[in-house]
């Protein structure tokens, strides 16, 4: 499984995992696809509580309620990605 999230942001999977990964849009000397890997997860919900945790780390609040907006639009966000 290679799921799309946004940009170079991709959630895929294995025969023991699902792995948060980055593409650098490199390539190494083979070919390969350079990456960045966020994580691996025991679950799809593990990982994407750890997408959340990556978005909430990426916010420029200054206040509480602030942050607590941030977060409520993470949550849409994903939210939106998930619904069919």
């Amino acid at each position: 499984m290679k799921v799309h999230i946004e940009g170079n942001l991709y959630l895929e999977s294995d025969e023991l995992s699902f792995i948060i990964r980055e593409y650098t849009g490199k390539t190494d000397k083979q070919g390969k696809k350079l990456c960045k890997t966020h994580g691996y997860f025991n679950s799809i919900q593990a990982a994407v509580k750890h997408i959340v945790k990556m978005k909430v780390k990426e916010s420029t609040a200054n206040t509480l309620s602030e942050l607590i907006q941030d977060i409520e639009r993470i949550e849409q966000w994903i939210e939106s990605k998930l619904s069919v």
